[in-house]
């Protein structure tokens, strides 16, 4: 008698959502609750980190925690 070969199923992985590690500014205001100008003084300021990609500006998440979090 030929023997029968069983396949184990293994569960289908989880997609879980991706963590932002930056945001553009538009999104930065909605995030912290603040005018556009007021992101552009707390970057002159030193209070929040920027990331250049090609022409955009990207505002880092953990930059952002850090400001709301004090």
């Amino acid at each position: 008698m030929p023997s029968v070969e069983t396949k184990v199923s293994r569960p289908e992985p989880v997609a879980t959502p991706l963590e932002r590690l930056a945001v553009r500014i538009p999104t930065a205001m909605q995030l912290i609750g603040v005018r556009r100008s007021t992101v552009y003084a707390l970057i002159k300021a030193g209070e929040l980190r920027t990331v250049k990609l090609g022409r955009g500006t990207l505002i880092t998440m953990s930059s952002l925690r850090r400001l709301v979090e004090r």
